[in-house]
């Protein structure tokens, strides 16, 4: 491993710590993955953080996390549950169909009696 290429499992860099950056970019929004960068301690991951993150804007919240404390499911890891497709609306086209014609044939009060 070369002097600043990371580590693939812990996210360390020879020179410290490779920290992810999440912002809030609106009062009630999500907070969004905005960059990362490589920092000594959580001291000096905070100031760069506010150096190059917060002069861009208006921010709401902004979350400084060391990338190894990140922990990530991907689709082999038991994330796809099976079929599920009873739950989209593409399976019940036929609805559609049926309601357009129950509104055509209408019940009126003169058909009633």
């Amino acid at each position: 491993m070369s002097e600043h290429e990371e580590h693939p499992v812990t996210g360390r860099d020879a020179d410290g710590v490779v920290y992810e950056v999440f912002a809030r970019l609106e009062p009630h929004g999500a907070y969004v993955q905005r960059g990362s960068f490589v920092a000594g301690s959580p001291e000096m991951a905070i100031m760069l953080a506010r150096e190059n993150f917060l002069r861009r804007g208006p921010l709401y919240g902004l979350w400084v996390i060391p990338r190894e404390a990140i922990f990530m499911l991907e689709n082999g890891d038991g994330l796809f549950r099976g079929d599920k497709s009873y739950r989209e609306t593409a399976d019940y086209q036929y609805l559609v169909h049926k309601w357009r014609r129950y509104h055509q044939h209408a019940m009126t009060p003169d058909t009633m009696a």
